[in-house]
């Protein structure tokens, strides 16, 4: 059966090539700003008075604002993005919102947590909300055929968007003297660089004319109940109810990470050299290992490596709580601990999000695709929620005057739940109903 749809019988190499290059574009707010910059400022330079246990938590409550923020605004969102028509105005200003949002960070002053904490929540409401949109274009430039191999390169594209990034940081507050600096340029004002580079990169895309049209006018009341309809397909397909909770939890986990390992290292004393290079390691690792895990999911099938990948990732959330902060010697050699933390998390980071999406494919039914995914990609935007506030509960709970890092510690090690919750889940869904 042909499932595609006109739109997507308009698929061209033009507009694949706009859509995965708008990935190497928004790499320059999931590096800068989530991965690197705002969590190292909001440390040192923007929380830098509070004590260990409330940098910790206000820094938890503001990820997990953000993203209960753009969970309350997404289901609506995405069901505009299935009716078409104002996919493109909504994706452009929100895409709007999240670079003005980052350019803003550059101005947020000393010692000022509320207001970085404030401009973040919009800046991440902009991203993640432009991403729904970004997603469900996916299946307007591509066919059936090809949609995993473009969807493929754009990953592999925001990896390479990454470690170049990664150089600029580098090269920006470490050897500033090689880009014309006589002194040391404010680490701040890489936000506004950032944000050229998702504009730059992302104006192919955003300059795409709407090609699906609505049928009628917007109607809120007709996509609630839209958004109802679709809600209880969901309830009705078994398999794919328990694999969407699994999903929620366990990407939960692997997002809290990634925006919450450069802080924690940073609490932990490690120097910036070895942060920078750690982000290096998982770039570098998580190119070859996404392909990898791909392989793998063919021969063995999907569920059996994701529970591996899981399996993991437990150990990497207990590894990380008992982390030392002394040199390890490996082969003769003195390594920071970070650098094989770094490796654990770059080996299973890819391709979680790669099998998780291609299992789904596996389960969802026929003619459900666009609605489904829709709500796959929403879930999989905005499920920093759990994880967040699950470190700032631990924080407070476990506080010790004695031992100002135990707490900070300990809510690495607490993000192991969602892992094992996620993992229960999972096997769940690859039962069959009787």
């Amino acid at each position: 059966m042909n499932r595609e749809s006109p739109q997507q019988s308009s698929s061209s190499p033009g507009g694949a090539f706009r859509w995965a290059i708008y990935d190497l574009g928004h790499t320059g707010y999931t590096m800068i700003v989530m991965a690197v910059l705002f969590p190292i400022l909001f440390q040192n330079f923007w929380a830098g008075t509070l004590p260990e246990h409330l940098k910790t938590s206000r820094y938890g409550l503001t990820l997990g604002v953000a993203s209960v923020g753009v969970a309350l605004l997404s289901p609506l969102l995405a069901t505009v993005a299935q009716s078409g028509g104002l996919r493109m105005k909504l994706f452009r200003a929100l895409c709007g919102l999240g670079i003005v949002g980052t350019a803003a960070l550059s101005f947020v002053g000393q010692d000022c947590w509320r207001l970085a904490s404030a401009v973040y929540v919009v800046s991440a409401i902009g991203f993640f909300g432009a991403n729904l949109f970004y997603d469900s274009l996916l299946l307007d430039v591509t066919t059936e055929k090809t949609r995993h191999a473009v969807s493929g390169v754009a990953f592999s594209v925001g990896y390479v968007g990454g470690v170049l990034l990664l150089a600029l940081i580098a090269l920006w507050t470490q050897n500033w003297e090689l880009l014309g600096f006589a002194e040391a340029p404010d680490p701040r004002g890489l936000f506004v660089i950032g944000a050229l580079w998702w504009l730059a990169f992302g104006l192919p895309l955003l300059l795409r004319r709407e090609r699906a049209k609505a049928e009628t006018g917007f109607d809120v009341r007709a996509a609630f109940r839209a958004l109802g309809e679709t809600c209880a397909a969901f309830w009705r397909e078994r398999r794919v109810r328990w694999f969407m909770l699994a999903y929620f939890c366990y990407i939960d986990g692997v997002h809290t990470i990634i925006t919450s390992a450069v802080r924690y290292g940073n609490a932990l004393g490690f120097s910036r050299d070895d942060l920078f290079l750690a982000l290096f390691i998982v770039q570098i690792f998580g190119i070859p290992c996404a392909l990898l895990f791909g392989v793998l999911g063919k021969c063995f099938g999907a569920r059996p490596v994701l529970f591996a990948a899981l399996a993991i990732y437990v150990g990497v959330a207990f590894y990380g709580a008992l982390m030392p902060t002394e040199p390890l010697a490996l082969c003769g050699f003195a390594v920071s601990p970070m650098f094989l933390l770094a490796a654990l998390i770059g080996m299973v980071q890819g391709g979680v999000q790669a099998l998780s999406r291609s299992y789904f494919a596996t389960i969802v039914p026929a003619g459900r695709e666009v609605s489904f995914f829709g709500f796959y990609s929403m879930i999989g935007r905005c499920s920093t929620i759990l994880g967040p506030f699950l470190l700032s509960a631990i924080a407070i709970a476990l506080h010790r005057e004695d031992a100002p890092l135990f707490s900070t510690r300990a809510g690495i090690a607490g993000i192991s739940l969602l892992f094992l919750v996620g993992a229960a889940f999972l096997a769940l869904a690859g039962k069959r109903s009787k």
